[in-house]
C-alpha cells in the first residue's frame, strides 16, 4: 500500500516454505490484501536452508528466526522493500523465544512476529519475555 496506510498480516504456515505451492499461496495472500508486512510462524526452517532459495516475491525482504538445532517451529517476516524499518534485537535471558521485532519508521510502531510452542516455551516464560 502507499501513503500513510500500511497493511499487516499474519499466517501460521505449518512449514512447507521450500515447496512452490506454499510460497505461491503466500504471494497470492500478499497480492490480494496488498500487504506491506506478513508475519509467519511455524516456518520449520533450519540453518541448512538458505533464504535466497525460497520462492518469495523479489520486492520483499525475509527476516527469520529458526529454532536452534531443529527444523520445527520458528518464525519469519516478509517486509515490502518499500517499507522503511529497523530490525530490533531484543536481548533476554528467557530461553526458547522465537521472535522478530521491527520498528516501522514511517508509522513509528513496533511489530513483533513470534512462535510459541507449548512444549518448547512455557506460557510463563513467554509472558515474562513480553513484559
Amino acid at each position: 500500500s502507499s501513503g500513510i496506510n500500511a497493511e499487516y498480516g499474519h499466517c501460521n504456515i505449518q512449514g512447507g516454505l521450500t515447496s512452490l505451492g506454499k510460497t505461491n499461496e503466500l504471494k497470492q495472500l500478499i497480492n490480494k490484501y496488498d500487504l506491506d508486512i506478513l508475519s509467519l510462524n511455524e516456518t520449520n526452517l533450519n540453518e541448512s536452508i538458505d533464504s535466497c532459495t525460497l520462492n518469495f516475491p523479489s520486492s520483499y525482504e525475509f527476516l527469520r528466526r529458526d529454532r536452534a538445532g531443529s527444523s520445527r517451529g520458528g518464525c519469519g517476516m516478509l517486509i515490502s522493500k518499500k517499507c522503511a524499518y529497523n530490525e530490533i534485537n531484543m536481548t533476554t535471558s528467557i530461553k526458547n523465544v522465537e521472535a522478530i521485532w521491527i520498528k516501522v519508521k514511517t508509522h513509528n510502531i513496533y511489530v513483533c512476529g513470534f512462535y510459541r510452542s507449548n512444549s518448547y516455551c512455557s506460557v510463563d516464560d513467554f509472558i515474562d519475555y513480553m513484559n
